[in-house]
């Protein structure tokens, strides 16, 4: 007999929901902007949007779902992804090799990244809307979409490059919002001679390059900083190198004592506690703390090669050689930071430019290769990889004086 003597009706099923991930990737110095894009874009459907911390926040929708975005800007962070991102796609097999270089360049480029996680169900009408505001999104923030099959979508919806060897471009050129390759600062003729002249010496030496890769820093937005600065700077390098060199040479058992003897004799000489960067003194006064770096900090010599060179008190070697430490030691410990200042000449913004353009392009040709799984016979990726970065600072690259917060985008 059935319950009350009516027929049992089957229960209407409930919509099933899963999770859905899209990922933006973009060129920009940071995400400040995402929150307030979002909110504008997603206002048709949203209750509220909260924090749940400093990088990540939700946006609840009124049907009680939420999407949650969650921002990468770290300098460190994105440059592994990015690089990780092009190296895997460095496998797929598109038979346009231009557009896929092309491709991989850009991914190279990424420094902002931003996970999208929603629900979907089964209305289609929804679903298309997240998706829509999402792609507006990557429109205000000349973004790239990546979904979760690895088919990386332009904003407009065209298939740039996916894994298994696919792109709707016949054509393709790598877009870095107001940085590298596309800025409001023009190019100028100085510019596209520096660069020519860059390529020239590339070609000599068998090195590949990128032919459309513009300068990082143009001519009429670079701003070498001043003698006294370079010095002050070149003086917590080295004492950071110098610890380096205690700490690993095997040679002493008393590390942490003599490190602080050569430390007190750079303070001397040099005035070095006002101006060390936050890392560097993290280190200096915690040299225990993490093994590792040891070598971060020893490799800096090439850093200071290249400030000493920028100060006409060297010059520098091939990029395959590395620097010798008792030559650098042999400027610094017989001076003082005003005989320095004294024997020191600047050498010319454009020798400082021509240097730092034709440096980037050894790093973009050393980050292909690592890419590629090859090698560039003719370049050492750590010394370059520090050059660029002393180079940087030097010319103050996307504006940033601040030593720990130096890019070396290629």
């Amino acid at each position: 007999m059935k319950l009350f003597g009516k027929k049992a009706q089957p229960k209407k099923e409930e919509p099933k929901t899963q999770e859905a991930v899209l990922t933006l990737y973009a060129c920009r110095k940071d995400g400040k902007a995402v929150p307030d894009i979002a909110c504008r874009l997603f206002a048709d459907v949203m209750d509220r949007i909260f924090y749940t911390d400093e990088d990540e926040f939700q946006i609840r929708f009124k049907d009680g779902t939420a999407a949650v975005f969650h921002l990468v800007t770290d300098a460190e962070e994105t440059k592994v992804q990015s690089n990780g991102m092009a190296n895997f796609f460095s496998q797929a097999p598109l038979e346009n090799e231009e557009v896929k270089e092309a491709a991989l360049c850009q991914m190279r480029l990424f420094n902002c990244i931003i996970g999208i996680r929603f629900e979907i169900d089964g209305d289609s009408d929804r679903t298309n809307g997240i998706i829509h505001s999402i792609y507006g999104m990557a429109e205000e923030l000349s973004a790239f979409v990546l979904y979760p099959n690895m088919y990386l979508y332009h904003w407009d919806g065209r298939l740039l490059l996916s894994i298994d060897g696919k792109s709707d471009f016949e054509e393709f050129y790598p877009q870095a919002s107001t940085t590298i390759l596309d800025r409001e600062v023009n190019e100028e003729e100085a510019d596209r001679e520096r660069k020519m002249r860059s390529i020239a010496i590339l070609k000599e030496k068998g090195i590949p390059f990128l032919e459309h890769l513009k300068a990082s820093v143009f001519e009429s937005e670079c701003k070498i900083l001043d003698k006294e600065v370079i010095i002050h700077r070149l003086a917590c390098i080295f004492t950071a190198c110098v610890q380096s060199e205690i700490y690993t040479s095997g040679q002493f058992e008393n590390c942490r004592e003599i490190a602080a003897e050569e430390i007190a004799q750079m303070e001397e000489r040099y005035q070095i506690s006002d101006w060390l960067s936050p890392e560097e003194r993290d280190y200096l006064e915690n040299p225990d703390k993490d093994p590792a770096l040891h070598n971060r900090f020893g490799w800096r010599y090439e850093c200071c090669s290249v400030l000493l060179w920028a100060l006409s008190m060297m010059e520098l070697k091939e990029p395959t050689e590395i620097c010798d430490a008792s030559e650098l030691g042999a400027v610094m410990w017989n001076h003082t930071f005003d005989s320095l200042m004294e024997a020191a000449v600047l050498r010319s913004r454009d020798e400082i430019l021509d240097m730092q353009d034709l440096v980037l392009r050894y790093d973009w040709a050393c980050v292909d290769a690592r890419v590629h799984h090859k090698e560039v016979p003719m370049l050492c990726s750590d010394i370059v990889f520090e050059w660029h970065y002393a180079l940087n600072w030097l010319v103050q690259a996307d504006g940033i004086a601040d030593w720990d917060r130096v890019t070396t985008t290629t």
